[in-house]
């Protein structure tokens, strides 16, 4: 069996090389209704490249195949998550087989016992399912919600950018009312904020700014990166007024770079003035999470022109030093 699959990835390499015309449509198509979830996982990612529209029926077929076939063929649920994937990104209008999707379990054998090998697929089911168009938007929550309880933390944080992607505000009680509740994860409310951010904006910031007094300090985290990540001035202005209670380095730096992931012009009007006015850890931090931002002309020159503005001579050359 090994060497078959060896031989199909070859086999699909070399068609993407090729152009997809009929003899080349017709070799995915027979991988898609016969092969084990690893083939089909790259088949479902070329049918993408190609965009290949017309094939997503054989896409769904295959994805039922390998959801009934379970581990003998998909371990792993390669084929099934890429299925998934390929079907989002073409834009499929059924949600009946992301509703699949948000329900598989897959046991697996592993050493001591079994495991579910399918929470990546729920989560990128529930993902799916939120930006189909052919879904009622209560027959979404409905699946949702049950994925909000997930055994499996990643799910759940899939489940609450889901319901977020969904785009109803009707949406947000339910993301208070699931970060309240509490996780043992903290990424989980993490997701629950950012969701509430994006679903009430402005209204969700004084509930947001509750979690930066949390007794779990990774969940201060949370709330505080979700703030900075923000397009809103407000939260971002909030979250840079608190970055100096961070004690722990890494916390700050986290905080700072999720600064930089920010689309707001005050996060990295901030950020270049740490380089202008700060001390050795807080602009070696600051210029680092800049970094991928130097590659554009403009930022490059204004990241310069900070630095330039340091009244530090030493600290001015180790800045520039690491441009």
């Amino acid at each position: 069996m090994a060497k078959r699959l060896e031989q199909k990835l070859a086999q699909i390499s070399a068609l993407r090389k090729g152009e997809p015309n009929a003899a080349a449509i017709k070799i995915l198509a027979s991988i898609l209704a016969k092969d084990e979830g690893a083939a089909v996982a790259r088949v479902a990612d070329l049918v993408v490249e190609w965009a290949l529209f017309e094939q997503q029926p054989l896409l769904v077929k295959a994805f039922e195949r390998l959801l009934e076939g379970g581990s003998d063929i998909d371990p792993q649920c390669w084929g099934k998550i890429a299925l998934v994937k390929a079907l989002q990104a073409l834009g499929w209008h059924d949600p009946e087989v992301f509703r699949l999707g948000c329900r598989c379990v897959q046991m697996e054998p592993v050493w001591g016992g079994q495991e579910d090998s399918a929470p990546a697929l729920r989560a990128q089911s529930a993902l799916a399912l939120s930006g189909c168009p052919g879904i009622p938007y209560d027959q979404a929550i409905n699946e949702l919600v049950r994925l909000l309880a997930d055994p499996s933390w990643n799910v759940r944080v899939g489940a609450a950018l889901a319901v977020a992607n969904l785009g109803y505000p009707q949406g947000a009680p339910l993301l208070r009312l699931r970060a309240l509740l509490g996780d043992s994860e903290p990424r989980v409310i993490g997701a629950c904020l950012e969701g509430l951010l994006h679903l009430s904006q402005i209204e969700a910031v004084p509930f947001i700014q509750e979690f930066l007094n949390h007794p779990d300090a990774a969940i201060r985290l949370e709330a505080h990166c979700v703030l900075a990540a923000s397009s809103l001035t407000e939260a971002v202005g909030l979250a840079k007024s608190e970055l100096e209670t961070l004690t722990n380095p890494r916390a700050r730096k986290a905080v700072m770079a999720a600064l930089a992931s920010s689309p707001s012009p005050s996060a990295l009007d901030f950020l270049l003035g740490l380089l202008s006015r700060g001390g050795r850890s807080k602009t070696l931090a600051a210029l680092e999470v800049l970094h991928p931002r130097l590659q554009q002309r403009e930022f490059y020159e204004r990241t310069l022109a900070a630095i330039a503005q340091n009244p530090d001579p030493n600290l001015r050359a180790e800045l520039e030093s690491h441009l």
